[in-house]
């Protein structure tokens, strides 16, 4: 089977470490990530469902940088350049929104105008490799079930977010401004590309690196939305479809988790000490 480069490997860790500086800023210190992101109004809920987002992210590029052969991960490259593609078009169509005299927005644009690019050359040249059949345990048809159509209920979701934010800031059950809207647009393709995509693998090894990344995504937002209650109206049918929504997909990430995680082999001997 066909090994990832180091090059690849290097490219997930500069991905990830981006990624949980954002992810802890905004899921530990919300006031930070609204200090740096001076164009997005980030209060604190917004902030921790940006690193809720961000710590999938993270936690995915980790699986990345793990995972040993390309077909595990064979599809990371172009959920890269989804994510940070379309940040990088929905930022250029929002310039007014940037403070070009602070540093912040120019680390910005160059990040996400050049990360995509690296994910398409790279996703490119490698797009021949990583097509063997993974071995393992066969993912069951609810798993299969769970994970497609999560892809396709959240790329309806994202594309709505992204083509059409004032409609979708009505819906969403808390308070979003149309910039942001379409900012969470691009993160949830890319959740739902890997949602639906890892889903065809067929194999618990071939869902492996997207698992614990989705699990903390629910869990997290599901938390955060709790600590922040008081923001939410349950006259309102959305809130209660977010909760149910983040709810159910904790709870079957969670039973996939169990699955996916390395499993501790005893070694000889290990069971065979004598009872005192």
């Amino acid at each position: 089977m066909t090994l990832i480069p180091r090059s690849h490997k290097i490219f997930y860790g500069v991905i990830c470490a981006a990624a949980l500086l954002i992810a802890v800023l905004g899921y530990f210190f919300p006031p930070r990530l609204a200090a740096i992101a001076t164009w997005l109004v980030l209060p604190p809920l917004h902030a921790r469902f940006v690193g809720a987002l961000y710590f999938y992210g993270a936690i995915f590029m980790v699986s990345c940088m793990t995972a040993r052969y390309q077909a595990e991960v064979r599809l990371a490259m172009g959920m890269i350049a989804t994510w940070t593609g379309l940040l990088f078009v929905v930022s250029i169509l929002s310039l007014s929104a940037f403070d070009l005299s602070l540093l912040p927005p120019w680390i910005w644009f160059a990040s996400y105008s050049i990360y995509p690019l690296i994910a398409l050359y790279m996703a490119w040249t490698s797009r021949h490799e990583g097509r063997e059949k993974l071995p393992g345990a066969p993912l069951p048809a609810w798993a299969r079930m769970f994970l497609s159509v999560q892809g396709v209920i959240v790329a309806g979701f994202a594309l709505a977010l992204m083509i059409l934010p004032n409609a979708m800031v009505a819906l969403w059950p808390w308070k979003i401004t149309p910039l942001l809207a379409q900012t969470y647009g691009g993160p949830l393709l890319a959740l739902s590309v890997g949602s639906w995509s890892f889903a065809q693998r067929h194999t618990w090894a071939g869902a492996r690196p997207v698992i614990p990344a989705m699990f903390v995504f629910a869990a997290g937002v599901l938390i955060a939305s709790f600590l922040h209650l008081s923001l939410f109206s349950f006259a309102s049918p959305a809130a209660w479809v977010w909760f149910l929504t983040f709810a159910t997909a904790t709870l079957f990430l969670g039973a996939m988790m169990v699955h996916v995680l390395p499993k501790v082999t005893p070694q000889p001997g290990e069971n065979s000490q004598k009872k005192g």
